[in-house]
């Protein structure tokens, strides 16, 4: 017909008791006395309706990266082998198994590699360079993918700030893996700096703007009041 062929739809949960469990469940989350725990088995997560992975060269297989039925957030990473270890960039293309041996495109990725210096080159010579693509889908549905190159000094330095947020709690389940993204954030992170030292420096510039207001204030009195005087006499 016109018309795909539509599934049988699922009709044993009722409308009005989906949304009232789903208040009672909130209201338990937000109160924060019921076991997270009991939690748990009462809730229904989102999940990804199929795995997906990267594309490879062949480009009829891939490798998965996040599991098909992975609640969300979900995040995963898998390690790849650069056919050149002085290769200039990565260029990931994102599938979706969708069943039949069919693979769906999400997007295709495009990321630098730093250069490597001569003493970086001469130890890897004769070795394989690898790079770590990870692969975050978030519960709005927004799909980030990242590398982690363990060459790259500015890789190393995000992952160990990744590692310290998550011992310290700061980072939950859909956090990214904090290395090269899409959406790089170190740059907010400048300016977050520059706006710290603009406000620091607002105080000095009202003490500044105080002096200068009161000495015009001295000038403009004094000035006064020798006019004063000379119309006296």
């Amino acid at each position: 017909g016109m018309f795909p062929a539509i599934p049988e739809l699922c009709v044993s949960l009722h409308a009005e008791t989906a949304v009232a469990q789903g208040a009672a469940i909130q209201a338990a989350i937000l109160s924060g006395l019921v076991p997270s725990s009991e939690l748990r088995s009462a809730m229904m997560l989102d999940a990804l309706p199929h795995a997906i992975g990267v594309l490879l060269p062949d480009q009829e297989s891939y490798v998965p990266v996040l599991a098909k039925d992975a609640t969300l957030p979900a995040m995963g990473y898998a390690r790849f082998v650069l056919d050149d270890i002085a290769q200039q960039g990565v260029t990931v293309v994102a599938v979706e198994d969708v069943g039949n041996k069919k693979l769906e495109r999400i997007g295709e990725f495009n990321f630098l590699l730093r250069r490597l210096n001569k003493e970086q080159l001469d130890r890897l010579e004769g070795k394989q360079r690898t790079v770590d693509i990870g692969f975050t889908m978030e519960t709005s549905g927004k799909f980030v993918v990242s590398i982690f190159d363990e060459n790259d000094p500015e890789h190393l330095r995000k992952k160990r700030r990744y590692q310290a947020e998550k011992r310290r709690g700061g980072i939950n389940k859909g956090g990214t893996i904090g290395f090269d993204t899409k959406e790089r954030k170190d740059d907010d992170d400048d300016d977050d700096d520059d706006d710290d030292d603009d406000d620091d420096a607002i105080p000095l510039v009202l003490v500044i703007g105080c002096v200068v207001l009161f000495f015009i204030y001295v000038v403009a009195k004094m000035s006064f009041h020798d006019a004063t005087i000379s119309t006296d006499q």
